[in-house]
């Protein structure tokens, strides 16, 4: 899950060292992303990374190995809030 967006975990894990109390709201987020990106068919969730990686400008492709799961296009709508959302924490 972490290689979603590491830095927002890093900067999760250093909010709870220091008892930042933004821990709590960004780590409901991540764990929502998490939620979203392994629900059923749980597979899928390699997409969701690729969509989500692809929207931030981290990998060239949002498309997976070939015969994968997929998830509906809708679904970037939602990941991209998510970004939006973990990015006000940066």
């Amino acid at each position: 899950m972490s290689t979603f967006c590491p830095a927002e975990f890093a900067l999760r894990d250093s909010m709870w060292e220091k008892d930042d109390p933004r821990f709590y709201g960004l780590n409901d987020l991540l764990q929502y992303l998490g939620a979203f990106a392994f629900r059923d068919p749980v597979p899928a969730y390699k997409h969701s990374a690729a969509m989500f990686l692809h929207s931030r400008g981290k990998i060239a492709s949002d498309q997976t190995f070939p015969g994968s799961p997929e998830r509906p296009p809708s679904d970037q709508a939602i990941l991209d809030l998510i970004s939006k959302d973990l990015a006000a924490y940066l």
